[in-house]
């Protein structure tokens, strides 16, 4: 399985991030992508910037204002849908490896909620899911990239300093003690919360000359959406946010994008259009959607 995913040259792209368990709004993104398909000729691609899974498992009397609206997680159940929609639309659903489900493949312990989250979350599913699990996770890759449009998602921010996508492409998701540069290049694309403009510009030349902006989460923005610098467009859809600031992107992967506020401005909408923003603007990002 390629660690570097190139996305097709047309339809709709829909892009969402960091759902940790809301299964509530992996229904909402679901609805959103299938609609695309259904009405785009050239159909849709939707993209999953990692962290499905690990969410809170809080009492509503005792949920914190920093975790945005209430949500019940189940991260078991959410990764049956995930699963289910993949094979519903073979080659059009991609699901990015994020620091959360590479804690189940070698990756680095999660402490959120729990003191070990994917120990948490494969005690729930018992040892046959949880084999299954690995599997599948073994095969998410961290990047994606649209060069028709010049889109590079991934989880985190893009600081690894690599020179091409083979780079990418050798790095063991499971590197062994002494491993440096291989750990460096790993936290780069999975932790990294933000990044120079420079180191940013590199990274996306290395994967593809054509980019211009990177999408990711990882982070948590109130508002919905961040821009720190270009080209650099940090996205929250769900995790940590209130309902009426949750946003997604929806894209013509047909249409060059030039600037990470260009993206912002025509690309982002409400996951929860009924819902008023608490922290956003309501007429932020969104004046020519």
């Amino acid at each position: 399985m390629s660690r570097v995913v190139e996305l097709p040259a047309r339809g709709r792209l829909i892009v969402g991030t960091d759902l940790q368990g809301h299964v509530e709004d992996f229904d909402r993104l679901e609805a959103v992508f299938r609609t695309a398909a259904a009405s785009d000729p050239d159909g849709a691609t939707l993209v999953l910037t990692g962290d499905l899974v690990h969410g809170p498992e809080i009492d509503r009397g005792d949920w914190p204002d920093y975790l945005g609206s209430f949500f019940e997680a189940d991260s078991a159940r959410i990764l049956e849908r995930a699963h289910a929609l993949a094979e519903a639309y073979p080659g059009r659903v991609h699901y990015l490896l994020g620091n959360h489900e590479h804690a189940h493949v070698g990756g680095p312990v999660v402490s959120k909620f729990f003191s070990d989250e994917a120990e948490r979350l494969e005690v729930l599913m018992g040892p046959e899911r949880t084999a299954r699990l690995r599997a599948w996770l073994n095969r998410w890759p961290p990047v994606a990239y649209a060069p028709s449009c010049g889109l590079l998602l991934l989880h985190g921010a893009p600081k690894a300093d690599i020179q091409s996508a083979d780079d990418l492409e050798r790095v063991p998701l499971c590197p062994g003690p002494g491993d440096d540069v291989i750990h460096d290049t790993i936290a780069g694309v999975l932790w990294a919360r933000t990044t120079t403009s420079a180191r940013a510009r590199a990274f996306m030349r290395a994967i593809d000359p054509s980019l211009t902006v990177a999408v990711y989460g990882h982070d948590v923005a109130r508002e919905g959406f961040a821009i720190d610098r270009e080209p650099l467009l940090c996205l929250s859809t769900s995790f940590g946010c209130y309902d009426g600031d949750k946003l997604y992107l929806d894209w013509d992967l047909t249409t060059p994008v030039a600037s990470a506020s260009e993206l912002a401005r025509r690309g982002l909408r409400p996951l929860c259009p009924e819902a008023s923003p608490v922290y956003r603007s309501p007429a932020a990002a969104m004046s020519d959607a």
